[in-house]
Order: C-alpha cells, then sequence, then structure tokens
C-alpha cells in the first residue's frame, strides 16, 4: 500500500512540473514617462539589437564595434538578400525574447516590420529606426513607429557613431536629439 501511495505522489509531482512547461520571463520594460513610449533608463551592460538590411556589412562592423566599446552587448544581425523582409521580422522578434533593451532596425520593407516593431515596444524595448521610419501598427489608431529615428548617411562610420550617441541618450533615460 505504501508503495502505491508513494508512486502515485511521485507521478502527480511529475505531471504538475510537466504542465508548467518551459516559459521563459518577458523582458522587462525599460521606463517611459509618457506611458505611451519606451523612452531608455537600462543597464549599461544591456543587450542592444540590431537588425541590418543585405549589404549592410559595414554597418554591421561599425555599429558592433562602437556599442561594444560603448559598453553595451551588440547582437547584430543582417538580413539574407532572400526573403529579407521575413528574415528581419524573425531578427526582431528573437531580439525581443532574448532581452534586448534596444534595437536599432534598418529595415529592407518597413511596412512588413510595423507588427514586429509594435511586439517589440509592448515588450518595452526602444526601437531605433536607422534611415526610413517604419509606420506604426496597431487598430484604433493605439499603433507606434520606431520610437525615434537616425538618418543614414553614405558614410557607415557616421551612421554607427550617431546610432550608439542615441543609445547612450536612451540608457540613461534621456531624449536623443539625433531624431528627425
Amino acid at each position: 500500500m505504501r508503495i502505491t501511495v508513494v508512486a502515485v505522489l511521485v507521478g502527480a509531482a511529475f505531471a504538475l512540473t510537466g504542465c508548467q512547461g518551459a516559459t521563459t520571463a518577458a523582458p522587462t520594460p525599460v521606463r517611459s514617462t509618457d506611458l505611451t513610449s519606451s523612452d531608455g533608463g537600462f543597464d549599461r551592460n544591456a543587450v542592444v539589437g540590431v537588425v541590418l538590411a543585405p549589404g549592410d556589412d559595414a554597418l554591421a562592423a561599425d555599429l558592433e564595434d562602437g556599442l561594444g566599446d560603448a559598453g553595451f552587448r551588440p547582437d547584430v544581425r543582417v538580413a539574407p538578400r532572400a526573403d529579407a523582409a521575413t528574415a528581419q521580422r524573425q531578427a526582431v522578434d528573437g531580439l525581443v525574447r532574448d532581452g534586448a533593451k534596444a534595437l536599432l532596425v534598418r529595415a529592407v520593407d518597413a511596412g512588413s516590420l510595423a507588427g514586429a516593431v509594435q511586439t517589440a515596444h509592448d515588450a518595452g524595448v526602444v526601437v531605433v529606426s536607422l534611415g526610413d521610419a517604419v509606420p506604426a501598427s496597431g487598430t484604433g489608431g493605439d499603433g507606434v513607429s520606431a520610437d525615434h529615428r537616425v538618418p543614414t548617411s553614405d558614410d557607415p562610420g557616421a551612421t554607427a557613431r550617431t546610432a550608439v550617441d542615441v543609445v547612450r541618450s536612451l540608457q540613461r533615460g534621456e531624449q536623443p536629439d539625433a531624431d528627425d
């Protein structure tokens, strides 16, 4: 009788543990002063995700170096030429799941990233558009676009320096002055 009771209790414990499943904690939202957008205030060693278009290899290297030198942990992803828009959406979603506190995004197709940017924003991730603005998504006018925008130039190094300066400002919870 005791063996049966122990076996039932052990089985129940395994069943309850298995029912919980593998869950991951949602990214910790960053502080927002206006309750409508993410505006920074994250750790200096935070993960900063970068999602770039095919061919942005020089910009990728400059951003990785600049963000790393500034004390951040860059996670840079350059989309492949084949199905680049889908790869960018998946990269944004993955970076949000992995806990990025800020995202720098140079969209191949800005419209196709609107939903991913909304998800990132909802998770409290600060989104900075490199180049063209990412349009808003959502229903009833509650959709958001990228929180900030950095204009790009023909010099990837200059674009990277500006973007790193914006991330530094956001990390301190300050309003960056590179927006257009």
